[in-house]
C-alpha cells in the first residue's frame, strides 16, 4: 500500500506539512468494555447511590456524583480522542523460526483538542501470549508516533497479519476503549537454524580439497599458469617484471581458475510414519547447511518428491531462492511408503530423519540432533 509506505519513511515531514491529509487509514471497527477494576467501581458506584437515598446523607451524594463523573470521563472523553487516530503499518521483513519478527507502525493523531495517552498496539491474527505489544506512553495532538510489536512466529512458511488493534486504559483502567485496522501484511518465515558447528557431514574433507583445487584454465587462482602480452586494464601487480625485462614486451602473468566447492542437499522423502518433528528438523539441518555453507559454494537443492529440483548454483539470491523453497515445503505430496534414499555421488547429501541400518557416508540423520523447535 503506497500510503503505508510514505508514511513509514517521512513520518516527521507529513506531521508537519499534511496535518489531517497525512497518509494512513481510520479504524474499521470499535469498541468498548468494563475491565475488573470498571466492574468493580460500578458496583461500589451504586452501593454509594443505595446508601446516599437511604441515609440522605450529603458526603454519600457527593462521592455518588464523583463516581458517576469518573465513569463520565473514563468512558466517553478517551473513547473521542482514540477515534481519531489513523494508523499505517511499515512492511514486515522476512525472519527465522525462532526469532522475533518486529511488526512496526506510525500512528497520528490528527485531532487538535485532544491527545492520546497510554496507547497499546497488538496483532489480533497472532497468539498475545506470543507476542509483545508495542506502547505509545503519549500522542500529542497533530502529531505521529511509532511504535513495534516483537512477534514469535510459531510455525515456518507464508505467515499473514490482517488486523491491527490500538487500545487504552486511559485514564482510570475502568475502561478498555479499541479501534481495530484492516491491514493486510505477509512475510515469510524461514526454517529455524541450528548450529552448524554440530554438523558433520561424512564428505567435509572431499569438500574443502575442492574448494582450493585449481582448474585447468585461467582464472584469478593463486597458482602460475602462463605468461601473455600486457593489455590495457590488466592489473600492475600482474607484470612480470624479470620476463618483461628479458623481452621488447611487457608481459603479464595469468594464475588458473580455482573450482568452487559443490555440494547437492537432498532431503529424502518422509513416510507416513516420520513425525513432524523430524521432518521439520530435518528442513532445519538442509537450511542450515544452505545458509552457512563457505563462500563462493556451488549449492544445489534437490526435494524430487515435491517436484524441488534447484541446479547448483552460489550468490545470495541462490541462498534465498533455496531457503524460500525449504520455508514452504509441504509433506503432502508425500507418499505413504517411500523409497529408501541414497547419494548419487560423493558431492551429494542426503537428509534422512530416522537411522537405517544400511547406511550411507553421505547421508545425516534428524533424530541425531536435538529438537529445538518451540512446541
Amino acid at each position: 500500500m503506497q500510503t503505508q509506505s510514505v508514511l513509514a519513511e517521512h513520518p516527521a515531514k507529513y506531521q508537519s506539512q499534511l496535518g489531517s491529509n497525512i497518509p494512513g487509514i481510520a479504524h474499521s471497527k470499535r469498541s468498548s468494555k468494563l475491565t475488573a477494576p470498571g466492574f468493580l467501581f460500578v458496583f461500589v458506584t451504586l452501593f454509594l447511590a443505595l446508601g446516599a437515598i437511604n441515609g440522605q446523607n450529603n458526603l454519600l451524594f457527593w462521592l455518588f456524583g464523583f463516581s458517576i463523573a469518573s465513569l463520565v470521563v473514563s468512558g466517553i472523553i478517551t473513547g473521542s480522542a482514540i477515534i481519531n487516530i489513523k494508523l499505517a503499518a511499515h512492511p514486515l521483513l522476512t525472519t527465522e523460526l525462532g526469532s522475533t519478527l518486529k511488526a512496526s507502525y506510525t500512528l497520528y493523531n490528527p485531532s487538535k483538542l485532544l491527545p492520546n495517552f497510554a496507547l497499546e498496539i497488538s496483532e489480533l491474527d497472532h497468539p498475545q501470549s506470543k507476542a509483545t505489544p508495542g506502547v505509545v506512553f503519549h500522542l500529542k495532538t497533530n502529531s505521529a508516533a511509532t511504535a513495534h510489536t516483537n512477534l514469535s512466529p510459531q510455525s515456518r512458511g507464508q505467515l499473514s497479519l490482517n488486523t491491527i488493534r490500538v487500545s487504552t486504559r486511559f485514564p482510570f483502567g475502568l475502561f478498555v476503549k479499541s479501534v481495530d485496522y484492516q491491514i493486510h501484511r505477509q512475510t515469510l518465515v524461514l526454517p529455524m537454524p541450528i548450529d552448524s558447528a554440530n554438523i558433520t557431514t561424512p564428505n567435509q574433507s572431499t569438500a574443502a580439497t575442492s574448494e582450493t583445487r585449481s582448474l585447468n584454465r585461467r582464472g584469478s587462482g593463486l597458482d602460475y599458469f602462463a605468461l601473455r602480452q600486457y593489455q590495457p586494464g590488466d592489473p600492475l601487480r600482474r607484470i612480470a617484471w624479470k620476463q618483461s625485462a628479458r623481452s621488447d614486451s611487457i608481459l603479464v602473468t595469468e594464475y588458473p581458475e580455482t573450482a568452487n566447492a559443490q555440494r547437492t542437499i537432498e532431503l529424502a522423502e518422509p513416510s507416513a510414519d516420520t513425525p513432524d518433528e523430524l521432518f521439520e528438523r530435518a528442513i532445519s539441518i538442509a537450511y542450515t547447511l544452505i545458509k552457512d555453507a563457505p563462500p563462493n559454494t556451488r549449492i544445489a537443492l534437490s526435494i524430487p518428491w515435491d517436484g524441488v529440483v534447484i541446479p547448483s548454483m552460489s550468490g545470495r539470491a541462490h541462498i534465498d531462492r533455496c531457503s524460500k523453497a525449504l520455508a514452504i515445503l509441504s509433506r503432502t505430496h508425500a507418499s505413504s511408503n517411500p523409497k529408501r534414499t541414497t547419494s548419487r555421488n560423493k558431492d551429494t547429501l542426503t537428509i534422512g530423519y530416522a537411522r537405517a541400518t544400511d547406511q550411507t557416508l553421505s547421508t545425516i540423520y534428524a533424530e541425531d540432533f536435538a529438537s529445538d523447535t518451540p512446541q
